[in-house]
């Protein structure tokens, strides 16, 4: 499997597993505190510009969280594997319709998408997997849209190995047929008298 896209789906899955009240019976492994109010992760996709062009993408409940990978230098190493150092970018968009000014009676509630933003980070920084280093947070963002839809991207270094390309790959290992046969003489001179003996034929 393509060494992104398997990444792709470990992440993806991770999170949804992840981003969950935690609950011993439905969600044992959520890190949201149930008593916060946080709502669960409800989508993962890949960044494909939906928010940019709504009319031409599937409704995507919230909060959603679409993932990008950054552009990756690759350097090849060993016996021909590659290695990609870069950034995944993790946009996360979030429900509000609170009011975050100083005074306002539901500022907390408004501001709850930093509390989410957070747990995300606490889900994404040191995890790793099998050929792709622990991610690290490099850098944050977040949109100024006046909408009800608040955007965070978050970025993490990490360095992929990709085997796709290694030497041994292409070789094929051969297993011969091996004929043994019982010879009882030979017309070759022999220096010693000769004994019944076997000739290995490949």
């Amino acid at each position: 499997m393509a060494v992104k896209k398997d990444k792709f789906i470990a992440i993806g899955t991770y999170l949804m597993a992840t981003l969950k009240p935690n609950d011993p019976e439905i969600a044992p492994n959520g890190i949201l505190p149930a008593e916060s109010g946080l709502p669960a992760l409800a989508w993962f996709d890949k960044q494909m510009g939906q928010f940019t062009n709504p009319d031409l993408a599937v409704a995507m409940p919230l909060p959603c969280i679409l993932m990008e990978y950054l552009p990756f230098t690759w350097v090849t190493v060993g016996k021909n594997q590659q290695r990609g150092n870069g950034n995944i970018r993790f946009y996360i968009y979030y429900e509000n319709y609170a009011d975050a000014y100083t005074g306002s009676v539901n500022q907390e509630l408004a501001l709850n998408f930093f509390e989410y933003t957070e747990y995300v980070n606490m889900a994404l920084q040191g995890f790793s997997l099998e050929h792709m280093t622990a991610l690290q947070r490099v850098a944050d963002n977040e949109d100024s849209a006046e909408d009800m839809i608040i955007t965070s991207q978050v970025d993490y270094g990490t360095i992929l190995t990709d085997m796709s390309t290694e030497e041994a790959r292409k070789f094929v290992m051969v297993n011969p047929d091996v004929v043994v046969t019982k010879v009882d003489q030979t017309t070759r001179p022999a220096r010693l008298p000769f004994r019944d003996g076997f000739t290995i034929n490949t």
